[in-house]
């Protein structure tokens, strides 16, 4: 590799070397906002006669006559923008020039290669969609532009900017001249992808999907670039609407059933690549597949309508966070493993779960961990000839703390005291759900809504005037308090919004009112006369009607074998008292087990290995009584973990978690790095399996009995 300061026209300039934008780079995405920076430098450097301007860094290797672009591009593409701009201006009389060939030598010096075969003289390639922007502006004819390509609008930009501009072309041209980059220069040897990644770019950082699409392409010859881009990754960025770093994600969510942090997508996706071993066609191929599977979720495209029925609404109500669980289930269903109908129940389960979690407050944070394993746990009851839906619907309603599924009593609970007025963007989800349920007669509540053409009113309105203080009566302060924003009181109108503090006889008579309105939301309403606590009660018990209807409780009849577990990583919210163990998963290693005993000793033991200091910070030097957890004394501490540090194995399951997660706090490790196999059922025999790995003396005295 060399490297070395240079002009970067020098680089740009002679009839002979064309710059290429291979197919694994990005899409050109410098924005407005980096032109007007560029510009305004070079408005700069004429003002106040700098010499030079740094550009940025220029990574390249050599290919014949061609220079593959490998870091660089949105520099090296911008400014073959701002130089066919320049020329344009100059043709067209925007811009001026002491020099009447101007416009010719630099289209010639830059720009094209007059003198190659090919009619594409172009001396820069880009990847497929910027290059046919890229080309149609070099036609001149506006009719051709590619309006929605960031090469058109800054093309545009320049043009619109220069022809503004205070500066002759010549001044311009002059500063062009002084913009200096570093022109790093790649061997044979070098390792081009290593390289790509450690470089800091000056421009707009690159994004876990970008660098996911370099590692999978830039090891590969330009034929083979051509081809898999083409047949595979146009195809998984399409299905992702680009957003290919949120579907990588999920896409490892769902299948090592653990999310990874968003700034260690490609880090992980690199190395759960790399584990597996797959050949970059296989690959591609898995991420086209799953990608499709992306699409119809985000889409509600199965072409099934009942399927898309449930996922438009999961998509309204923004349940990103099961994307890991839905790739997986409809892999299934593209393997002829889960019939239609078996989707459509799974996903009515997973909306009820979510929409009662929603209503009762129910903390989110144990949802993604949920989501990564929920497919894993259900197949385990198919294996056992459970049907799909039924064993779905026993492993949610086996979750506790914060994963647990609300029963009846805790979401009618919370439904009483919920302001369903300030929620947000979940108004669409819900006004849609209560107003259209599972009817084919559709009305677009969302759009509506978003366009203001419905909106969401009080029917007892926010400011009690004087004509609605007297018909509430004495106790209007208290009915107004208790009942305003609460589901019993609130619908969808079309009205105007200004009418809306009229008497209600006023408000369900007049045009577009209540006995007006075509909405089901509003049949028991248009029959009253009048609005007060007896018809808000009435109301709000037909609506916690609907509701219990609209997000049934969920059953099953499905019941586990005795050798079927259910599995949990330590820093989950969940109670493991009283719980009996078959295996634990520490660092990607498996070991099974008889009791907590063995997990706490083994776990510890190879926690010590890896840091035997972090425990003498619960052990201080010289202490004179033994910590909670650990002790320097051998009495009453049976497991020795390392020398002058024991810990009571006898302890409770409740004293031996809390020990791990404070080592695991002290080390640095994170609770996912250790899960746990519970059994479902409690088994009627013991295994005699394996112990757990040990440290010289494990036990002192005697005094435990694994």
């Amino acid at each position: 590799m060399k490297g070395e300061e240079r002009y970067l026209l020098n680089l740009l300039e002679g009839t002979k070397t064309r710059f290429v934008i291979p197919v694994y780079q990005r899409n050109y995405d410098w924005k407005l906002e980096q032109c007007k920076q560029l510009f305004d430098d070079l408005e700069e450097l004429v003002h106040e006669g700098g010499e030079s301007h740094f550009f940025g860094s220029i990574v390249s290797k050599a290919d014949g006559d061609i220079r593959v672009i490998i870091d660089g591009q949105q520099r090296i593409t911008t400014s073959y923008l701002l130089l066919l701009a320049l020329v344009r201006q100059l043709r067209d009389g925007g811009i001026t020039s002491s020099d009447e060939n101007l416009a010719d030598m630099v289209n010639e010096e830059y720009l094209i290669d007059k003198w190659h075969k090919s009619e594409k003289k172009l001396k820069l390639k880009l990847i497929k969609d910027d290059q046919a922007a890229f080309e149609a502006i070099y036609t001149g004819d506006p009719d051709k532009f590619v309006q929605d390509s960031n090469v058109t609008q800054n093309y545009l930009f320049f043009c619109n900017r220069i022809k503004a501009s205070q500066l002759d072309a010549d001044q311009l041209k002059g500063a062009i001249e002084k913009l200096m980059i570093i022109d790093i220069k790649l061997d044979k040897e070098d390792d081009a992808q290593r390289i790509f990644e450690s470089l800091n770019s000056t421009g707009l950082d690159l994004s876990e999907g970008d660098k996911i699409r370099n590692f999978i392409l830039m090891g590969l010859d330009p034929v083979t670039q051509e081809i898999c881009y083409e047949k595979y990754w146009n195809g998984i960025e399409k299905n992702t609407d680009y957003e290919v770093s949120s579907f990588a994600r999920d896409w490892l969510a769902a299948i090592r059933r653990k999310t990874p942090a968003i700034k260690k997508v490609y880090t992980t996706f690199k190395d759960y690549v790399k584990s597996q071993g797959f050949d970059t066609v296989e690959l591609l191929a898995e991420l086209l597949k799953y990608s499709d599977h992306y699409r119809v979720i985000t889409k509600a495209s199965s072409g099934n309508h009942k399927i898309d029925a449930v996922l438009r609404r999961l998509n309204l109500f923004d349940a990103s966070v099961m994307r890991p669980y839905s790739l997986n289930l409809f892999e299934c269903r593209r393997q002829g493993d889960v019939s239609d109908n078996e989707v459509v129940a799974s996903l009515l389960a997973v909306e009820s779960y979510l929409f009662r979690r929603w209503v009762c407050k129910v903390p989110t944070n144990a949802l993604n961990k949920v989501f990564e394993t929920l497919h894993g746990e259900v197949m385990r009851g198919v294996k056992e000839d459970g049907c799909y839906p039924e064993v779905l619907k026993k492993v949610l309603l086996s979750k506790e703390g914060s994963g647990h599924f609300p029963d009846d009593k805790e979401f009618i609970a919370a439904y009483a005291e919920r302001d369903f007025y300030r929620i947000g963007g979940y108004r669409y989800y819900l006004y849609d759900r209560l107003e259209n349920g599972d009817s084919l007669e559709y009305v677009n509540v969302v759009e509506n809504l978003r366009d203001e053409v419905f909106s969401v009113e009080h029917i007892m309105p926010q400011t009690l005037s004087s004509s609605w203080v007297a018909d509430l009566g004495e106790d209007h302060e208290a009915i107004h308090e208790r009942w305003l924003n609460s589901m019993a009181n609130l619908t969808l109108t079309a009205y105007n919004s200004k009418y809306s503090n009229r008497r209600f006889v006023e408000k369900r008579d007049m045009e577009d009112g209540f006995k007006d309105s075509g909405f089901r939301i509003n049949k028991y309403v248009s029959l009253q006369d009048v609005w007060g606590e007896k018809q808000l009660e009435e109301r709000d018990e037909l609506m916690r009607e609907k509701f219990l209807s609209l997000w049934p409780m969920i059953s099953s009849d499905f019941e586990w074998s005795n050798d079927v577990y259910d599995e949990h990583e330590l820093d989950d919210d969940f109670d493991f008292s009283g719980r009996k163990i078959a295996a634990y998963t520490f660092m990607g290693s498996r070991f099974t087990t008889k009791n907590w005993a063995e997990v706490i000793c083994g776990v510890l033991s190879m926690v010590y290995e890896m840091d035997p200091v972090v425990f003498h910070k619960f052990v201080p030097e010289g202490s004179d009584f033994p910590g909670r957890y650990f002790s320097w004394k051998q009495d009453g501490y049976p497991f020795k973990v390392g020398e002058g540090i024991y810990f009571n194995a006898g302890s409770s399951t409740s004293t031996k978690i809390e020990a791990l997660k404070i080592i695991f706090e002290a080390a640095g490790l994170e609770g996912s790095d250790l899960s746990f196999e519970l059994y479902k059922v409690k088994p009627e025999v013991e295994d005699d399996l394996p112990t757990f790995p040990k440290t010289d003396d494990v036990f002192v005295g005697g005094k435990v009995e694994i």
